[in-house]
């Protein structure tokens, strides 16, 4: 019995000394992420919006480890596909209606460079803590289409059946989108490493910064830790 216990004990420091991340070296990251999201406000019958996106991005990355800090750069490319439907039913009088209802589709596909540097805090046995700074800078293109309807002068007690009739107004439009960005990003994250060489690492959404075609006007900042922007990875040290 004692050298079974002896046996795992040796086994068990084994794995905990293989698992320690070596100071120096080179290590490659790949890095991914995928998410739908939906929204729903429906105030009442045909007054709402509702809206469906779906994101995804991955990057890939070299950098290298020294001293406990890692430097790296890399190519991230995203897709993003949002799907929105909107209406509003305005009463002018007893006799009176108006309902305005536009839907859209908007797809785009970024592609871009990023940078970054992190440090390597060991928390306990193979886990660390690894608050990360990025920096990315890239192009997204796409292209975005959807029709619009409106109807007026109604009996308000056929306001409720107006989408399935003929419209008084109906247009579409479609038309190509191209923006730069560039964000700069402060994110905790957490790394486990099996070995010496392998690991997994999570990125727990952060502070970003957003900032599109670099027109202040068109910037975002954003404190977000919700879940549905975490991002795991597998991380290579050679």
């Amino acid at each position: 019995m004692n050298k079974k216990i002896l046996l795992a004990a040796c086994l068990f420091t084994g794995i905990h000394l293989h698992g320690q991340v070596n100071e120096t070296g080179f290590v490659l990251r790949l890095t991914g992420n995928y998410s739908e999201t939906a929204t729903n406000n429906a105030l009442q019958y045909v007054n709402g919006y509702k809206a469906k996106n779906k994101n995804g991005n991955i990057s890939v990355s070299a950098g290298y480890m020294h001293r406990h800090w890692l430097y790296g750069l890399g190519f991230e490319y995203n897709h993003d596909k949002t799907m929105a439907v909107g209406s509003l039913y305005t009463r002018q009088s007893d006799s009176e209606a108006s309902v305005f209802m536009e839907q859209g589709e908007v797809k785009l596909n970024g592609y871009g460079g990023i940078g970054y540097a992190s440090y390597y805090l060991p928390i306990y046995r193979n886990l660390y803590f690894t608050p990360s700074f990025y920096l990315g800078l890239g192009n997204k293109k796409g292209d975005y289409s959807g029709i619009v309807a409106s109807a007026s002068s109604l009996p308000t007690d056929q306001i409720l059946y107006w989408s399935s009739g003929p419209s008084p107004y109906a247009s579409g439009y479609e038309d190509k989108i191209s923006m730069d960005y560039f964000y700069m990003q402060i994110s905790p994250e957490l790394t486990w490493f099996f070995s010496n060489r392998w690991g997994i690492n999570l990125q727990l959404g952060g502070l970003k910064f957003d900032m599109s075609d670099f027109d202040w006007s068109n910037s975002i900042k954003q404190i977000n830790f919700n879940p549905t922007f975490w991002k795991l990875g597998i991380l290579f040290k050679l």
